[in-house]
This record gives C-alpha cells, sequence and structure tokens, in this order.
C-alpha cells in the first residue's frame, strides 16, 4: 500500500506541475500591419542655379573652343555666411555644336566673349605681358 500511495503522490505532484507549467500566457491584440516612422522631413532650401567653370580656348587660328559647367545647389540658412550648400545636380555644356533653337543665343554670347576677351588683353596691358620663357639649353640636362 505503500507502494501505491507514494506512486499516487508522485502522480499528484506531477499533475500538478503540469497545471502550474500551462498557466495562460499574455494577452496579445493584433494591431495590423506595421506603419513605417515617417523621415523627418527635409529642411527648408532655396534651389539655386550658376556658371562653376568656364573654359575657353583658343587658337591662332582663330579656332575656340568655349565649354563651361553649370550646377544646381540646395541652400539652407538664412545669413549668407552660415548658409549651408548642397549641390543637386551638374552638367557639362559646349558651344562648338548647339542644338538648333540655341544657335542664335550661341552667337551672341560668343561676340560677348570676343568683347570680354579685348577687356581682359587692355587688363594685360596694364599689369604687363606676358613674361618671355626662357630658351632651353644645356641638351636637357637638369642643373
Amino acid at each position: 500500500m505503500r507502494a501505491t500511495l507514494g506512486a499516487a503522490a508522485l502522480v499528484a505532484a506531477f499533475v500538478a506541475g503540469m497545471a502550474l507549467a500551462k498557466q495562460p500566457g499574455p494577452v496579445v491584440e493584433q494591431l495590423g500591419p506595421v506603419v513605417p516612422t515617417p523621415q523627418p522631413s527635409p529642411k527648408a532650401e532655396e534651389h539655386i542655379r550658376m556658371i562653376t567653370s568656364f573654359t575657353l580656348g583658343n587658337k591662332p587660328t582663330g579656332e575656340s573652343v568655349i565649354s563651361f559647367e553649370a550646377t544646381d545647389f540646395g541652400v539652407s540658412g538664412k545669413v549668407v555666411d552660415d548658409s549651408k550648400f548642397r549641390t543637386i545636380a551638374t552638367e557639362q555644356y559646349s558651344l562648338v555644336e548647339p542644338k538648333p533653337q540655341a544657335k542664335e543665343l550661341r552667337d551672341q554670347i560668343m561676340l560677348k566673349i570676343r568683347d570680354l576677351e579685348r577687356d581682359l588683353l587692355k587688363f594685360v596691358d596694364l599689369t604687363g605681358p606676358p613674361r618671355v620663357r626662357e630658351p632651353i639649353t644645356g641638351g636637357g640636362e637638369r642643373p
């Protein structure tokens, strides 16, 4: 009888342990799909465009190659010294073979460039001509 009582106590303890172990889990409420957190809105910027480089290549034969680069910037900040500039886009252009709708404007630009060249040559006359290059001597040996 002792063996039966021991076995019964063991079974009762096992059943009680199972009852304690199988308590109901936490309540979970289904809320639907997750909506991603929106990204912060960008700071207010002004959109500006400017010519950032200009190249003029003249040859004595009269040929000229003119190219320039235009860049778009986003500018944030109220004060000029405190402004931040972000490059948005940049593109290279050439006046050599413009689109048909730009040929008349190209001709006007060329006239203005020739006027600028005359002014630059006057500047050279006022500030001093280019220095004459010294002839290379000594058969290419370094000093």
